[in-house]
């Protein structure tokens, strides 16, 4: 009982003394008279402190000193100190260091605080306070020590503006950070810290990060573990991420592992290396970002008929060079694989493959089409725009595709850039059951670009190209063709217009519909021969003999100067023109029979006037959509053929039949035979307005239109 009696007393006595202490603290000792002592000790670490507000006690929640509005600026310049100025600070103290007359700070508070950084430096030393508020000093001033050991920091409603001579200012607004159980001891603490910002031409993002820390002084060592980041404001891609990273102050490093996490509906993993981030950053390591729904990419056109993207990469990145490599592209079905490597030092230079199997772009109108396919490929090519005339080369590769239902098969493209000159070595593939090889250089230094090719096409189905590129398949058969060309223009259209190019090429199987020149040939002959042509079933195309022949392209025409075919027995030669700007064709077509009969199932051609004798027939058209067209004999030649025996033929049968007047003196009219026609008398004056004309002449041509019409 004794023993608990002195033990109640000595408990008494210890509160009685704590009791008055703190008394005598709160009102006996004013703050404000240690604000010479604290502008002195900043003067003495060449900083400039200046306390507007008043210092003043709290006692309740925690034993504290408040200090209003304040700012702190570096006298000298290089310091890494940023300028700050604060609204109001709460400066906790350990009351148990004050029973002792010593100021030991156990927490600080700024509210309003507005940090300005202008260097990176600044920047790195801002985000490594908890640390530094973590570390330990004494300083003795008069007879009052202070004892900075901070355990926990708080920035409420704050503001940190990061600066730049070369871009806008960075501003993080609506800071909040908050830290607690700081040490130097490596153990972990845990901090919150989450604001507002705007980049360029984007929305303001609310970003948090929850985190525990490590630090370590010596060894200087900062670690993240279990760290939690969140970026909302972009609508549809919210990011979501976990990671543990780790810097070391020694070797200037950064590790960023286990990184998990969403970007939208995308998934996201990697892991990221760093070096000399002070100095001369460079990264390394890899990512993967999958399922990436692309309407929800902040584009405003994004590319129709596509629905999700995915991309994996081991990459390095630094000052000295870009690498991309097991490059892995899924874009829905499609999937292709690839690398990239650009180096940024001297004369630059790139070079990038990618391999791919089918890929298949879907088709809107025939101008979104276009721009839609050019934007999908555009960043396979965008790197070319980095070289800054440097040299740069690009393999793509693919198993197939298809635009517009037109499919290439084993696409190969490989193209070389040196400096404003880009080439085309290589661009071949199969299309139209046959292939294509392409090669071409354009100069984009001058102030209108010139371009030179050379195309090579191999057994092209004519019939599946034109119905797919023109909408007309009245031609069968199998195209080969070598062709040269140049242009100059700044823009498709003006290359087309601009185009000037020759070459050579080559038909078999060939096979034209709607068209039958050995029955139109028979047709005449039969006219000539003067019998009629009767009891035979015609097919409605004709089939040629294999085409060869010569083309040249000039000013929106193209000019087939001769080729020669075969229709059965008859050797067919001609030349012709296409004009693009108005969509027409012109061909003259001669055939020349060798024996006496067209074919196998042709006709039988007795007159020696036509055999061995080249006959000209002239095809026109139009080639627009519902263009039509026709084949027919020479008008010119036909008249000139049915003179003599002919003509008397058709004057003894027909015209003096029918156009001649009776013989006798008096007119007399007759119930029998057909009406005669008068012919105008010798002294009949034709109209002033009309020219005379040829009874025989007019009725010949109208007979040769009802016949090859």
């Amino acid at each position: 009982m004794k023993l608990l009696r002195i033990i109640l007393v000595m408990l008494l006595v210890l509160m009685l003394v704590v009791a008055g202490g703190v008394t005598f603290l709160l009102f006996g000792v004013d703050p404000n008279t240690y604000k010479p002592e604290l502008e002195k000790l900043a003067r003495q670490n060449d900083l400039e402190l200046k306390i507007d507000g008043d210092l003043s006690w709290s006692f309740f929640p925690n034993l504290a000193v408040q200090a209003g509005s304040s700012s702190l600026t570096a006298t000298k310049e290089d310091t890494g100190i940023p300028d700050i100025k604060f609204r109001e600070a709460s400066l906790i103290l350990d009351w148990r260091a004050l029973l002792t007359r010593t100021v030991r700070l156990q927490a600080i508070t700024l509210d309003g605080a507005d940090i300005r950084t202008k260097t990176a430096a600044e920047a790195a030393n801002v985000a490594a306070l908890p640390g530094a508020a973590a570390a330990t000093s004494d300083t003795k001033t008069g007879d009052l020590p202070f004892e900075l050991a901070i355990d926990e920091i708080s920035l409420t409603n704050s503001r940190i503006t990061v600066t730049s001579p070369d871009a806008p200012d960075r501003i993080f607004e609506q800071l909040n950070f908050t830290s607690t159980k700081l040490n130097l001891d490596g153990k972990p603490f845990a901090i919150n810290l989450n604001f507002i910002t705007t980049l360029p031409d984007q929305p303001t993002l609310q970003v948090a990060l929850q985190s525990f820390v490590a630090v370590e002084a010596s060894p200087q060592k900062l670690t993240l573990s279990d760290a939690r980041l969140s970026v909302k404001g972009l609508d549809k891609l919210p990011l979501t991420l976990k990671f543990n990273a780790g810097y070391e102050g020694d070797t200037d490093s950064l590790s960023v592992t286990d990184i998990t996490g969403k970007l939208g509906s995308a998934s996201i993993s990697g892991a990221v290396n760093g070096a000399g981030l002070q100095t001369a950053p460079a990264l390394q390591g890899e990512l993967s970002l999958q399922n990436l729904v692309l309407a929800e990419l902040p584009i405003e056109e994004p590319p129709e008929g596509f629905k999700k993207l995915g991309i994996a990469t081991t990459f390095a990145v630094s000052e000295k060079a870009v690498a991309l490599s097991n490059l892995k592209l899924a874009l829905d079905e499609f999937n292709a694989t690839g690398n990239m490597n650009l180096q940024l030092q001297g004369t630059r230079q790139l070079s990038m493959k990618i391999e791919g199997d089918h890929l298949a772009l879907p088709a809107t109108s025939e101008t979104e089409s276009t721009e839609q396919q050019a934007a999908l490929f555009t960043p396979l090519l965008a790197p070319l725009a980095l070289l800054e005339g440097g040299k740069g080369e690009v393999e793509l590769s693919l198993a197939s595709l298809t635009a517009d239902n037109i499919r290439v098969d084993n696409l190969r493209l490989k193209l070389l850039a040196n400096g404003k000159v880009v080439q085309i070595s290589e661009l071949s593939g199969g299309i139209f059951g046959g292939t294509f090889k392409t090669t071409a250089r354009a100069d984009l230094g001058r102030a209108t670009p010139t371009v030179s090719f050379a195309q090579n096409v191999v057994a092209i189905d004519l019939h599946n190209a034109l119905v797919t590129l023109a909408e007309q398949g009245d031609i069968h058969g199998k195209l080969t063709m070598n062709f040269t060309g140049n242009s100059t223009g700044d823009n498709s259209d003006a290359l087309l217009d601009n185009m000037n190019g020759n070459g050579d090429f080559s038909f078999s199987e060939l096979q034209v519909d709607n068209i039958n020149v050995e029955k139109s040939y028979c047709e005449m002959a039969s006219l000539v021969e003067g019998r009629t042509l009767t009891g035979k079933t015609w097919p409605n195309h004709t089939t040629l003999q294999d085409m060869q022949g010569t083309i040249k392209w000039q000013d929106q025409q193209i000019t087939l100067p001769g080729f020669t075919t075969g229709i059965g027995n008859m050797l067919v030669s001609g030349n012709g023109s296409a004009h693009l700007g108005r969509e027409t064709y012109d061909i003259l077509i001669k055939a020349n029979l060798r024996g006496d009969t067209t074919s196998e199932t042709g006709c039988t051609i007795k007159s020696k006037s036509i055999q061995n004798r080249d006959i000209p027939f002239r095809c026109t058209g139009s080639f627009a959509e519902n263009g039509g067209g026709s084949c027919l004999p020479d008008k010119q030649f036909i008249n000139q053929l049915i003179q003599g025996k002919v003509q008397d033929l058709l004057k003894e049968k027909l015209f003096d039949k029918y156009l001649s007047q009776p013989k006798s003196d008096t007119p007399t009219s007759s119930t029998e035979g057909p009406t005669a026609v008068e012919e105008p008398s010798a002294t009949e004056e034709p109209s002033a307005n009309e020219e005379p004309t040829d009874p025989k002449k007019q009725l010949i041509d109208e007979v040769l239109k009802g016949i090859f019409q």
